[in-house]
């Protein structure tokens, strides 16, 4: 176990020279999509997605992170900027699913607000999570392979707790489709936007489990000395969840919402035109 390399007396980030160019690249995607996401929040009054856009932030610098380690991969200030912003990323991320999914609960279904509800529970395990990723990737550069070895169990231990909570979440999200389907009219109105949860917390659990099998397998591991697992398993998926709250975001469904239901009619022909050729599909 570990992401950092002892050999000779020198400490090794990587198993390889990080590419600049794919660093860059997706340093660049993140920004941009981040950037609507902020335009998102002012025109759909959406504060909750305060989340998702520093979750896009850290995503943004960790990548700009690996691009500098191309140019210095035996530097350690490039190797924890990357591997802090980029682990911690999805937490932001699954701060703002949370709440979405309660958003939901109290337009589709009329639920009333709750002061203890499980998205206070989610956001509360949000916090756990990003406490022992973020507590254990500091450690990584202390020089003290006790200390470090440590860290990882920390970081791994952050990885699977959270993995078990997106499992109770996704089970609540299911369970919410169903009811919602038997109590909200128009079904094809609201559906994309519920399938859009379902799909992102799937891809951010693929994502944190390919990291747990990371921190398990160590540097010589397959996944540790392949950068492209990196970007098709966390940089891709990451985005990807991104680009579809944009899609789909759910700003453009709640603030169409009058009292306790969601009718065909809040919406625009153009909405409606590309929501029921969705729900065809």
């Amino acid at each position: 176990m570990g992401l950092v390399q002892f050999e000779d007396g020198k400490v090794l980030y990587y198993p390889y020279t990080p590419s600049k160019a794919a660093g860059f690249i997706f340093m660049a995607l993140f920004a941009v999509v981040t950037i609507i996401h902020i335009v998102g929040i002012t025109r759909y009054k959406t504060r909750y997605f305060i989340p998702i856009v520093l979750g896009g932030i850290c995503e943004t610098f960790g990548y700009y992170g690996r691009a500098w380690a191309g140019s210095k991969p035996n530097s350690p200030k490039p190797f924890m900027l990357q591997l802090m912003l980029i682990l911690v990323a999805p937490v932001f991320i699954c701060a703002t699913l949370y709440v979405t999914l309660g958003r939901y609960k109290q337009v589709l279904l009329g639920q009333p607000k709750r002061k203890c509800s499980p998205t206070s529970l989610f956001i509360l395990t949000d916090i756990v999570a990003f406490c022992t990723q973020i507590g254990g990737s500091l450690v990584q550069v202390t020089g003290s392979i006790k200390i470090m070895k440590m860290g990882d169990k920390v970081v791994l231990a952050g990885l699977l707790f959270q993995l078990f909570v997106l499992a109770i979440y996704s089970y609540l999200v299911f369970r919410f489709y169903k009811k919602a389907c038997l109590e909200t009219l128009y079904a094809g109105i609201w559906k994309p936007y519920v399938w859009m949860l379902g799909v992102s917390v799937i891809a951010i659990w693929i994502r944190n489990l390919v990291r747990a099998i990371e921190f398990v397998q160590g540097f010589h591991g397959f996944i540790s000395e392949n950068e492209a697992m990196l970007y098709i398993m966390d940089a891709s998926l990451m985005l990807g969840v991104m680009v579809a709250f944009l899609i789909f975001h759910p700003g453009r469904l709640l603030s169409q919402g009058q009292g306790n239901k969601v009718h065909s009619a809040d919406f625009s022909t153009q909405d409606r035109n590309e929501l029921d050729w969705i729900n065809r599909r």
